[in-house]
């Protein structure tokens, strides 16, 4: 016979087996808890994110299998690295855009191959084009088809180009790496925030904006400068006084908490369709969404481009009142 001591422990070592269990389960999960409240430490992790996932998936898979609570862990931490990577790229709606009043808008980092993506652009027709790292030869190629522009070869190398009146509100400097604007659409003025900002990076190489090019080693500034630029950015959006249109590679990923402080006062223009990754090249691992388009308004018919000789994708969408 089995005694009664012998019974309550056999339970309590039960239950402490699935206990554990259970806590190597959750444990992974506790991610969407403490994402914004870490601050620099969340930020590269999210960044990292589905590549700390799968390498957490196959260095269990190859030294620790044996061990029942460390399985549970990695396919739990492979399933947080997918829902954080994925839903935000779910299209959530954006509202219907009048017609009689849209704004056909886009961005491109040009990379490289500044040439050789003027036909690209050009093709587009947007009423309102926002070029980061942009020089003189295309920016005197894209003026020959729009009438208006407004640009910087240095420091954020980013050029604007509209159909329409600009009037300069803000110009590059510490804490903009980019132009403010007022454009005067014939449906209205609004306000756009045009942007390159720096990569996040552990040295602040560029945050003095010294450098054309963030695909080197310049062009960068450190994790914790980046949200301030970030932070800058949304209470520029948020003091305004007519609608806002903040676009350009802002170098954030969609599941950083940098993203989030965007997306509390504006709406992703993007997710008018399903989102991916904008970034592509050596970085494309990383599965991040950099490229952004984000407004008070309405948005439709949004979509990517090929930026030939880019490491990024563009990014247009149609923004305007509300239908």
């Amino acid at each position: 016979m089995v005694g009664t001591g012998e019974r309550v422990g056999a339970g309590l070592s039960w239950r402490r087996r699935y206990g554990v269990l259970a806590l190597a389960g959750l444990l992974p999960w506790a991610w969407f808890l403490v994402r914004d409240r870490l601050g620099v430490v969340t930020d590269v992790l999210a960044i990292l994110l589905p590549v700390l996932a799968v390498l957490t998936f196959l260095v269990v898979g190859l030294f620790g299998r044996r061990r029942r609570p460390l399985v549970v862990f990695a396919v739990s931490t492979l399933l947080v690295g997918i829902v954080g990577t994925v839903v935000p790229w779910i299209p959530h709606g954006t509202g219907t855009v009048d017609a009689t009043r849209a704004v056909r808008i886009a961005a491109a980092n040009i990379g490289a191959g500044e040439l050789d993506g003027a036909d690209n652009l050009l093709a587009l027709k947007a009423d309102v084009l926002v070029v980061s790292e942009i020089g003189e030869p295309l920016t005197t190629r894209l003026s020959e088809s729009y009438p208006v522009r407004v640009s910087d070869w240095n420091g954020p190398a980013i050029g604007i180009f509209s159909r329409w009146p600009l009037t300069v509100l803000e110009r590059p400097g510490p804490d903009l790496p980019g132009f403010m604007l007022r454009v005067e659409a014939p449906s209205g003025e609004f306000d756009l925030i045009a942007a390159h900002v720096p990569r996040p990076w552990w040295t602040s190489g560029g945050a003095t904006f010294d450098s054309r090019s963030d695909s080197g080693a310049g062009y960068q500034t450190t994790v914790a400068g980046h949200h301030r630029l970030i932070e800058q950015i949304a209470a520029r959006a948020e003091r305004a006084t007519r609608p806002v249109v903040v676009a350009g590679d802002l170098n954030t990923t969609d599941r950083g908490r940098d993203y989030r402080v965007l997306d509390n006062h504006l709406t992703d223009a993007m997710l008018d369709t399903w989102g991916r990754p904008s970034q592509i090249g050596r970085w494309s691992a990383l599965l991040v969404r950099i490229d952004h388009i984000f407004t008070t308004w309405c948005s439709d018919d949004a979509g990517r481009y090929k930026v030939p000789a880019s490491d990024h994708q563009g990014v247009i969408t149609t923004v305007g009142p509300c239908g």
